[in-house]
């Protein structure tokens, strides 16, 4: 896919409330205390495809990109992160 950002940290705060203001609309018939539940997931799976770490793995999509990374911390005993990224596309 195409990530926009790496992390959820890096969503401004502006593209998080507007997406709020949608979901709020498609779940204002549900009863009050799932609203906030159900907006969670939404936003969750609104922003996976745009920010590399919440992504699928592409060898195995039962495992997060975070996922790998928590998995190569623990293998080398050293904290792995990922400080940027760039896509390469042939277009």
């Amino acid at each position: 896919t195409n990530p926009i950002y790496t992390s959820m940290d890096e969503v401004p705060e502006d593209a998080k409330r507007s997406a709020v203001a949608v979901f709020e609309k498609e779940v204002a018939d549900k009863p009050k205390d799932m609203q906030e539940k159900i907006i969670e997931g939404k936003l969750a799976s609104y922003f996976r495809d745009q920010v590399l770490l919440d992504q699928p793995f592409i060898k195995d999509e039962t495992k997060t990109v975070q996922d790998l990374l928590h998995e190569a911390t623990q293998k080398f005993g050293e904290r792995v992160e990922v400080s940027g990224f760039s896509r390469l596309s042939a277009h």
